[in-house]
């Protein structure tokens, strides 16, 4: 009797211990990520991420149960989405877990978990394509074409098979007209700006030929880091317009290489804004007091002091049929650049106007100007 009743005790305790193991398969545990499961049951796919991330791991092998983040080291969370969840061997949403670790896995917002990988990686939709040019990319470039063009080497440039260059509104080969008569830079005159927002860059500067000078302003486009328009006027004294040549004053006047403090940068719409401003003054239609010009502002053409100070531009009107190109507008340098027909002609004249704006003012304005076809940028 005394055996019947231990046998009938363990037989007892063990039908009570296989009951409660039953119950708490079936208990739901998807709402406390702290909880562990270590069934031998097979899990099926990867977590489903939640907003975090992505939770991936080594599930659906066999005798494990499903593990979301368990290749990436993950712990007792379920990928790194809080309402990512598994299916597990009894079909109940059990939180999956790694192995070992304490941090969950990362991976792209809102995607699924691939079996067996690691998170990817959350993509920007507002950051610049990997092969975007910044302002000191384009320098850089400036700085090559400079380079290239005085060593009398174009094969050094990185440019597209559909280049298209022009000199004084002529298309032309590159390796022609300037390539193989400059001999060296005049020190001292050189002006850059550029806008990685366009891909323009530009240069005003002083080149020699043999002894004799020539003024030189160039426009490059790039593109995903390639030249693909080059836009030049080359003024010799013999034909400079209006007779205007003073290769002395082409240095920048220093207000031109004033660095702006981030704070005080104008914005690219209120840089357009001024400098359409003066434009729409060049063509009659707003009065020199309109257009917010410093007290000391000059205008430079072709190194001539045209206009000093307010009451000389203000004593000057005109009519001009401007072509509104502003091809440059260089933020962190407060320079606003274009190249403008004045005249609507087979030839005519056309201007490159740099335009130096600190805090809203027109502080100073250096051009590069010759008569040529106006028509070729159409």
């Amino acid at each position: 009797m005394h055996d019947r009743r231990s046998v009938s005790t363990w037989a007892s305790l063990l039908l009570l211990l296989l009951l409660v193991s039953g119950a708490c398969e079936d208990v739901d545990v998807g709402s406390d990520p702290s909880e562990v499961n270590q069934s031998a049951g097979s899990g099926s796919t990867a977590g489903t991420s939640g907003a975090a991330g992505a939770g991936t791991g080594a599930a659906g092998r066999a005798g494990s149960s499903a593990v979301a983040g368990a290749a990436a080291g993950s712990g007792a969370v379920a990928g790194t989405g809080a309402a990512g969840t598994v299916s597990g061997a009894a079909g109940s949403p059990l939180a999956g877990v790694g192995a070992a670790g304490t941090t969950a896995g990362t991976g792209a917002a809102g995607s699924s978990g691939a079996p067996g990988g690691a998170g990817t990686a959350a993509v920007d939709p507002n950051a610049p394509p990997a092969d975007a040019c910044d302002r000191a990319c384009l320098l850089k470039i400036m700085q090559g074409y400079i380079d290239a063009l005085i060593a009398k080497e174009p094969s050094k440039l990185k440019v597209s098979a559909m280049l298209k260059y022009t000199e004084n509104g002529v298309a032309s080969m590159l390796g022609e007209t300037v390539w193989k008569t400059a001999t060296m830079l005049v020190p001292d005159t050189r002006l850059d700006f550029a806008d990685p927002v366009e891909g323009n860059v530009a240069s005003q500067f002083v080149f020699n030929e043999g002894s004799t000078p020539v003024i030189y302003q160039v426009r490059l486009k790039v593109v995903k880091q390639e030249i693909t328009e080059i836009e030049t006027m080359a003024v010799r004294q013999r034909g400079a317009a209006n007779g205007f040549f003073n290769v002395a004053n082409m240095k920048p006047e220093a207000v031109f290489l004033q660095p702006i403090e981030p704070a005080k940068r104008q914005k690219r719409d209120e840089l357009k804004a001024i400098t359409e401003l003066y434009l729409e003054y060049l063509e009659g239609d707003t009065r020199a007091a309109m257009v917010p010009f410093d007290m000391g502002c000059k205008r430079y053409e072709n190194g001539q002091v045209t206009a000093s100070g307010l009451s000389s531009f203000n004593s000057q009107s005109w009519s001009f049929n401007l072509t509104h190109r502003i091809l440059v507008i260089d933020e962190e340098a407060g320079i606003t650049w274009g190249m403008f027909p004045f005249t609507q002609s087979a030839t005519g004249l056309v201007v490159g106007e740099a335009f130096k704006i600190i805090d809203g003012k027109i502080m100073m304005i250096q051009a590069v100007m010759a008569n040529q076809p106006t028509k070729v940028w159409d």
